[in-house]
């Protein structure tokens, strides 16, 4: 807390008025107590004046017009963005047909993922379309990748799909035997908007994007809006095994430096691999920080699968972190209900998890119809943020159980990618 300007003086002159004003209390003898109860009444008062006074500060921290531009920021960013056809057409089911595809995400515990999610929706339409689809689960980070593409030598797959971007540098030698078996690999959301120039990882055959990038900044600009132009104190937590790692830390500096330089800070980042995502470390760590820095107002997470087994955390710490709210990237299901049903788990920025599957099969198809992979950049599946007011929009019903369409055109775009690929004219 800091005590800006006259208030640390008038609140000296009024203790030294309050102690001149003591003295004929002394005089009449027993009343000392009460001279000292009055006077430590008073500083109390004055350390009360001194901590709104404060607070008045920081809520001026952004300008009134910088802040009305951060919510239309945030708005724009909730609205659904439209499909653009990533390359030029082709035959899917020439393609696929006879052809094997094993697929598995960076984590079988998240919905965005997993069958329920990418993989659920890419195995659907691959089958669909005449391949054999082969899916395969993840419960034990990088060994589980490494397990599953020896599945895919095994069985001779023409291509394996990873979703949701498990890193290339922990698959090196991995990566360079598929290529030596001409096994097709795209990694799904691996690499992102503005992401680093180091992407893509030598012997991957494609990739799809996702805008992680964006999201955080979503996160950063909705966090500075609920706190009402106060700086945002942020507890940032992130994960090492994700490709969108880095380029995660780097949007939420390029946020604070663009919105407020000089008065957000990131209090902490921790960085957790995925086996740790909503278990006990994490719990206690996020804990643990918390009760260490009561100055913390905004928790950002990168993947919103690392925000199950915090929520209630951070819901008990906002009693004593004044407008602690937490936002996250991702667009999982049982998190995007979490943000429909209220309470300090409030923003959660994503794509539509049938389009990036789409995006990511794309890829799948121009490689085993011996076409050129699309540019990353043309695979892009971008955010929608969703807030309490449409997060609704993002599964059947608003019930959280199944994703749905409605946010975006009621699945317009799928019509589009079927179109492409000249399975409807």
């Amino acid at each position: 807390m800091h005590v800006y300007g006259g208030v640390k003086v008038k609140q000296q002159r009024e203790g030294n008025d309050m102690l001149r004003g003591s003295r004929s209390w002394r005089s009449l003898g027993g009343k000392r107590l009460a001279a000292i109860s009055l006077v430590a009444a008073t500083a109390t008062a004055g350390v009360a004046t001194s901590a709104a006074a404060a607070s008045s500060h920081q809520a001026n921290a952004i300008s009134k017009s910088e802040l009305a531009k951060l919510k239309a920021y945030v708005a724009a960013q909730q609205v659904a963005p439209r499909w653009v056809a990533p390359g030029p057409p082709v035959n899917a089911r020439a393609a696929l047909k006879g052809k094997t595809i094993v697929t598995f995400p960076i984590s079988s515990e998240i919905d965005a993922c997993n069958l329920k999610g990418q993989q659920g929706y890419l195995d659907a339409e691959a089958t669909a379309l005449g391949a054999k689809v082969i899916p395969l689960t993840t419960t034990a980070g990088p060994p589980s990748w490494i397990s599953n593409i020896g599945t895919a030598i095994t069985d001779k797959a023409n291509a394996v799909v990873m979703l949701c971007g498990p890193t290339g540098a922990a698959l090196a030698s991995q990566l360079a035997t598929l290529k030596a078996d001409k096994i097709a690999v795209v990694d799904g959301n691996y690499n992102q908007t503005g992401g680093s120039p180091a992407f893509p990882f030598t012997n991957i055959s494609a990739e799809s994007g996702v805008n992680t990038q964006g999201g955080i900044k979503a996160d950063l600009a909705d966090a500075l809006v609920n706190l009402k132009g106060a700086p945002a104190h942020v507890l940032f937590l992130d994960s090492p095994q994700v490709a969108q790692y880095a380029g995660a830390t780097r949007a939420l500096q390029a946020g604070i430096k663009q919105w407020c330089p000089t008065t957000c800070t990131i209090v902490k980042q921790e960085n957790f691999g995925t086996q740790a995502w909503s278990g006990p470390t994490e719990t206690s760590t996020v804990s643990s920080d918390l009760q260490a820095n009561p100055k913390i107002n905004t928790v950002i997470v990168t993947f919103d699968g690392m925000t199950d087994g915090i929520e209630s955390t951070v819901t008990s710490a906002a009693a004593t972190h004044p407008g602690l709210k937490m936002y996250a990237w991702g667009g999982g299901l049982a998190e995007i209900k979490a943000v429909q049903n209220g309470g300090t788990f409030v923003g959660d920025a994503g794509p539509d998890e049938r389009w990036d599957a789409f995006n990511q099969l794309d890829q799948v198809i121009r490689l085993l119809a011996h076409k050129p992979a699309a540019p990353v950049a043309k695979e892009i599946a971008p955010n929608i943020f969703f807030t309490k007011a449409n997060a609704a929009l993002f599964s059947v019903g608003g019930k959280g159980t199944a994703y749905s369409d409605a946010a975006y055109s009621n699945g317009a775009f799928v019509k589009d990618f079927l179109t492409l690929w000249e399975v409807k004219k």
